[in-house]
């Protein structure tokens, strides 16, 4: 019966990997029912146990001692005539007819012993298990008396499982401006993705196999491989990152290939073609602000005729902007951003976003690596890619709630003040070292560490001051940054932005004077608030420049004094690689607030003063 027995049943014995000083003599185990140990590898799954065909078991002690020795065995699930049969009760069997085992296990191992072999075994790894077959694994641990385990636990010192078919590891591929790509087997399409010379790569993945309850056993990669039936590069166990790249011209693919300890493979490619961006014209004015039809009577919001009119009237003041070609209209395209062509054709950019429904969303909101999921594709934030390569650009627009830089944001995230760094997964306390946002456009690109609101949801507890919307943090005017070379450089940038007194009669919306209302405006976004900051113990970034700050209705306001406008100065001193015209280095510039809602004097001064350090100021 035990050589039948032992015929049908499959047994792993990870002992052969070891030296033959590991190896003891087996003598006769007494009962010992306190000694277990609980096998934690792989995780329980919910139900039934499922796992791929070669499943790694590991297993650590389960009291307050350490056995000296342990050892396992694998079986298939085999009745007491000897046959398979899935409906056998075989952990009953194992406790009560534990002698008819005796042939099916390990040698015993020391616990301690070198490669882990006393606390792990790779059960499939000669011949591969058997799918839909049920199978059984279980551990016993000796003392060094010789005393063992005599009662096996389902789900602690014993495994029943089943095996299914494995359709192969899943591979997600991260990259900061490319984003997310995912990948099953090895014949999915190449993605594509197009982008201007120069851009930095660094891309990173990771394959998962937990779906099975497979490990990986290693990685691959190499850029444009001739033929990867033939590939030869070895796959290495640890390989998650490739060295960091950029190209200049042509079409070039990487591939990245992982393996399970079956065999199963996962092939990921990611195709890089390098497009022309001659950057050969002046300015685009990006109009994603959809207004009303009507003007409002209490000036609470341009119409979109009044807005229009005011950024033409701006733009107007930069040589060679042409109305009836240098405006580019997001809600007459679906609320999407400029193609990347069109945003490539031009050195200097103005992007004025209002709170919701727009373009600007779509651009900045990031995925962090952990975040990278079910999308087949996650749109390129190109503005940011633009600022890398020298071009400058002055976004602004309405940032109450979750707009300006906080749509960078999921809106479960959206609770004000929020750091920029850390919490772009939600409100936490700390980082505790999960610095998800320093990818972002608003981390990397315009240096903000944190962001805060006039309107919007707002948190409580320690540190955090009361906020109080009406009558006491709305914005009534902004002063200068005096300290800020850049700003105070002829042309200077105005000492002070007051609200335009078309919004400030008695009525309307952002009058000062009115109890009843805000009393000053609210659509305003604020960036590193020292209170705040001071409360997280947090710096602000070394190319953090504020350009405007903010004075409150009230002095007592937590946003008092704090940066609302912004120089954008980390890529300040590159030139743009331009096919016309002269390439000139210098900052964006970055409003948290719409600047419709201000005297227009002091608008035009601040154009005349952004125009002038791009190069592009008109001459009288």
């Amino acid at each position: 019966m035990k050589r039948r027995l032992a015929g049908i049943l499959l047994l792993y014995a990870a002992a052969a990997a070891a030296g033959c000083e590991d190896r003891i003599a087996a003598p006769a185990p007494e009962p010992n029912a306190d000694l277990v140990v609980n096998i934690d590898r792989p995780p329980l799954m919910a139900g039934e146990q499922q796992y791929g065909p070669v499943v790694v078991f590991g297993w650590s002690a389960a009291g307050e001692t350490a056995p000296s020795f342990t050892r396992h065995l694998l079986s298939a699930v085999i009745d007491t005539n000897g046959v398979y049969n899935p409906a056998f009760d075989v952990i009953r069997d194992l406790n009560d007819n534990t002698a008819r085992y005796d042939s099916l296990w390990s040698e015993w191992m020391p616990y301690g012993a070198r490669n882990d072999t006393g606390r792990v075994a790779i059960a499939g790894a000669g011949a591969p298990l058997v799918p839909g077959r049920h199978y059984v694994f279980a551990v016993q641990a000796r003392d060094a008396a010789g005393a063992a385990t005599d009662t096996f636990v389902a789900n602690v010192n014993v495994r029943r499982f089943r095996i299914r078919a494995s359709t192969g590891p899943l591979l997600r591929i991260y990259e900061p401006y490319l984003v997310g790509f995912r990948f099953i087997g090895t014949t999915l399409r190449v993605e594509e993705r197009e982008l201007p010379s120069g851009v930095p790569l660094d891309f990173k993945w990771l394959a998962d196999a937990s779906d099975y309850r497979g490990e990986i056993a290693g990685y691959r990669y190499g850029w444009d491989v001739p033929d990867p039936a033939s590939w030869d590069a070895p796959f290495i166990e640890n390989l998650t990152s490739a060295q960091a790249v950029s190209f200049s011209a042509g079409t070039h693919t990487l591939f990245v290939e992982a393996i399970d300890r079956a065999g199963a493979r996962v092939l990921g490619r990611v195709a890089i073609r390098v497009v022309s961006w001659p950057m050969d014209r002046n300015l685009l004015l990006v109009d994603d602000f959809a207004g009303a039809s009507a003007p409002f009577a209490d000036y609470a919001m341009p119409s979109e005729a009044q807005d229009d009119e005011f950024w033409s009237r701006i733009c107007a003041r930069a040589a060679g902007f042409d109305p009836a070609r240098d405006v580019y209209d997001c809600a007459s395209a679906g609320n999407q951003p400029p193609p990347h062509a069109l945003l490539g054709r031009y050195k200097n950019v103005v992007w004025s976003y209002s709170s919701a429904q727009n373009a600007w969303s779509s651009t900045v909101r990031f995925t962090p690596e952990s975040l990278v999921g079910g999308a087949s594709r996650y749109p390129i934030n190109y503005l940011s890619i633009f600022l890398l390569r020298g071009g400058h650009a002055w976004t602004l627009g309405s940032s109450e709630g979750g707009g300006g830089l906080a749509a960078m944001l999921a809106q479960s995230a959206q609770m004000f003040p929020m750091s920029v760094e850390c919490e772009v997964l939600g409100n936490l306390p700390s980082c505790g070292g999960l610095r998800n946002g320093v990818s972002s456009m608003a981390y990397r690109d315009y240096c903000v560490t944190v962001l805060d609101k006039v309107d919007a949801r707002f948190r409580s507890g320690a540190g955090m001051r009361v906020r109080i919307r009406d009558h006491r943090d709305v914005l009534v005017r902004a002063h200068g940054e005096r300290a800020e070379p850049l700003a105070t450089a002829p042309p200077a940038f105005p000492e002070r932005l007051d609200l335009w007194e078309e919004v400030t009669k008695p009525g309307r919306r952002f009058n000062p004077d009115d109890t009843l209302g805000p009393g000053g405006l609210t659509y305003v976004e604020a960036y590193d608030p020292a209170y705040w900051m001071a409360a997280r113990a947090a710096s602000s970034q070394l190319c953090f420049r504020p350009l405007y700050r903010m004075e409150a209705k009230s002095g007592a306001s937590p946003l008092d004094g704090c940066a609302v406008a912004l120089l954008l100065v980390k890529y300040a001193g590159v030139r743009p690689q331009v096919s016309a015209g002269t390439p000139v280095a210098a900052p964006s510039v970055h409003f948290g607030f719409p600047l419709w809602f201000f005297e227009r004097s002091a608008a035009d001064s601040v154009a005349d003063a952004v125009f002038a350090r791009w190069g592009i100021a008109r001459t009288p």
